[in-house]
C-alpha cells in the first residue's frame, strides 16, 4: 500500500496527529514541576515520555479520554455531542434545537464538507483510533503485553474503525501518526474495507484478551465482532460470534461529575445546554420513541417504553417553542457511564441471524426473552409479525429501543437500505426538519474538507451510498 510519510509535519492533519496525548502533559510531569520548563515544545510529550513504557497507564488514561469524547463529545461549552449524538442527528434519534448551522446541516441530511462541526467529530474519533493503536504497540513491547489493559486498546482502536465505516461515506483513510510525530498518510477505504479493518483489529483484540483471561476485554471483542460480521452481511458468522457473549455482560466508558473533568457529552449537549433533543416521530418516518407532549404533567404521559425514557424541558437554545428539548434520561448526570458492548447487543444480533435464516419464530422467542430477562421492568411479550416485512420492522425497532442513544441507530438504518433493500426516503427523515426547512438526500456524513491535505487522497467520499 502506498503512503506517504512526514516528520513534524506541520499541515493541519500534521497537527491533529499529537495523538491525543497533549492531555497527559501534566499527568507526566506531576512529579517534577520543573522538567515542564525544560521540555523541548511544552505543547507537545515527546516520543521518549509517550513510549516509555514506565508512563504507560498514563498513555492508556488519554485512549480513554480520547475514545470518550468519540462517543459523545466533549462536555463543554457549544460543542458537538461526539459520534453517538452526531449519528444521532442524523437518523432519528435526535432533533436540532440550537441555532449553528452547522449542526442544522447534519440534523437536515444535508452536510458541507467544510461543516466544523463534522470536522471535529471526524478528529475525535481518528485521534482516539490513532492514539489507541500506539498505546497497543506500546504495550506489545512492555512487561504489560497481553494483559487486559493491551486488549482494551485494541478494542478500543476496533470500535473506532467501526464509527467510521457506520457514520462516515466509503472512502475513509487513515493515516498513522507515530509517537515521534512521524505522519503516515493513508489512502481510502471503502465502506466494505473499513469493516474488514474493524474485524481484524478486533480478531486480534480476541487473541490478546484470551491471552489475558479478562472476560470483561474477551467480550468485549466478542461483540465487537459480531458487529463488524453485520455490518459485513455475515449474519451466520456473526451469531457465532457472540454466542458466548453472557446476556448480562456490559462494557462501558465512564465518565466523571466534575465540572473540570471528561464528562457524558450527551447528557451535556441534551440536558445542560439544550443543543439537542430527543426525537420522537421525526421526519415522518422517524420512530415513535415516546409522545411529543409539551405540557408540564407528568413525564410518564410522554416516556412510552421504559428503554427511552425522557422528560420535556422547555423550548431549545433558540428559545424557538416549535423546537421543544426531550431531555433524554438514560444517562441522568454528566457522569453517567456509556456501553460500548454488551450482552443485549449480542443477543440482537443472534436474532437478526435467525431472521436472514427466515426463522422468525425463533427470532421472536430471543427478542422476548430479552424482554423478560433483559433487565429491564415492565415490558410486555411480542406479537408475532404477519410477514417477513413486519418481521424486520420488529428487530429493528428493538434495536432501536435496547440500543438508544449507544451509536448504532444510523449504522442500522444503512443496513436497512445496504442489505434490505429499503430506499432512503423510507428509512430516514423526509419533509421537514423541526425548523420547518426541507430534508436533504444524506445517508452518511461526508468526509471533511481538511482531509484533502492527505496527499493519499483523492479530496472526496468514493460514494455517498448507504
Amino acid at each position: 500500500m502506498n503512503r506517504t510519510k512526514m516528520k513534524g509535519a506541520s499541515t493541519r492533519w500534521g497537527r491533529w496527529s499529537h495523538l491525543g496525548v497533549a492531555v497527559l502533559a501534566l499527568s507526566a510531569a506531576a512529579c517534577d514541576v520543573d522538567s515542564l520548563t525544560e521540555l523541548p515544545d511544552p505543547d507537545i510529550i515527546g516520543s521518549p515520555i509517550a513510549s516509555d513504557t514506565a508512563n504507560i497507564l498514563i498513555l492508556r488514561n488519554g485512549v480513554q479520554y480520547e475514545f470518550g469524547r468519540a462517543l459523545t463529545g466533549p462536555a463543554a461549552n457549544n460543542n458537538e455531542p461526539g459520534v453517538a449524538g452526531t449519528g444521532g442527528l442524523l437518523a432519528d434519534e435526535l432533533w436540532y434545537s440550537s441555532t449553528f448551522p452547522t449542526m442544522k446541516e447534519i440534523d437536515g441530511r444535508n452536510t458541507s464538507v467544510d461543516n466544523s462541526n463534522l470536522a471535529d467529530v471526524y478528529r475525535y474519533v481518528h485521534r482516539a483510533r490513532n492514539l489507541a493503536e500506539r498505546a497497543a504497540e506500546v504495550y506489545a513491547s512492555s512487561p504489560r503485553a497481553n494483559s487486559a489493559d493491551h486488549a482494551l486498546m485494541l478494542n478500543y482502536a476496533a470500535f473506532s474503525y467501526l464509527y467510521f465505516g457506520e457514520n462516515f461515506c466509503s472512502g475513509v483513510p487513515f493515516s498513522n501518526a507515530a509517537l515521534n510525530g512521524e505522519l503516515t498518510f493513508g489512502p481510502a477505504n471503502t465502506t466494505q474495507q473499513i469493516f474488514e479493518l474493524a474485524l481484524q483489529k478486533f480478531d486480534q483484540a480476541l487473541v490478546v484478551a484470551t491471552a489475558s483471561g479478562n472476560a470483561a476485554q474477551i467480550n468485549m471483542a466478542r461483540v465487537g465482532r459480531g458487529r463488524a460480521l453485520i455490518n459485513l452481511n455475515r449474519p451466520a458468522e456473526a451469531a457465532t460470534a457472540v454466542a458466548a457473549v453472557p446476556t448480562n455482560f456490559t462494557y462501558t466508558v465512564p465518565f466523571s461529575d466534575p465540572t473540570n473533568a471528561p464528562g457524558n457529552g450527551i447528557f451535556y449537549h441534551i440536558n445542560s445546554e439544550r443543543r439537542s433533543s430527543a426525537a420522537t416521530d421525526e421526519g415522518t418516518n422517524g420512530l415513535h420513541f415516546f409522545n411529543r407532549v409539551t405540557a408540564a404533567d407528568s413525564a410518564l404521559t410522554r416516556t412510552t417504553d421504559p428503554r427511552t425514557p425522557v422528560t420535556h424541558v422547555r423550548a431549545g437554545a433558540t428559545g424557538n417553542p416549535t423546537a421543544p428539548v426531550y431531555a433524554q434520561q438514560k444517562y441522568p448526570t454528566r457522569g453517567s457511564a456509556v456501553p460500548v458492548a454488551n450482552g443485549i447487543e449480542a443477543r440482537l444480533i443472534e436474532a437478526e441471524a435467525q431472521l436472514r435464516a427466515g426463522n422468525t419464530a425463533g427470532m421472536l422467542t430471543t427478542l422476548n426473552a430479552l424482554r423478560s430477562g433483559g433487565g429491564v421492568a415492565g415490558l410486555a411479550p411480542l406479537a408475532a409479525p404477519a410477514n417477513a416485512n413486519a418481521a424486520r420492522d420488529l428487530l429493528f425497532r428493538e434495536r432501536a429501543f435496547w440500543l438508544w442513544l449507544t451509536g448504532h441507530r444510523l449504522g442500522d438504518m444503512r443496513r436497512l437500505i445496504r442489505q434490505y433493500g429499503l430506499t432512503a426516503n423510507q428509512v430516514f427523515p423526509v419533509g421537514q426538519t423541526i425548523f420547518g426547512a426541507n430534508y436533504g438526500s444524506d445517508v452518511n456524513l461526508p468526509i471533511p474538507q481538511a482531509e484533502a491535505n492527505n496527499p493519499e487522497f483523492s479530496g472526496a467520499c468514493l460514494d455517498r451510498n448507504a
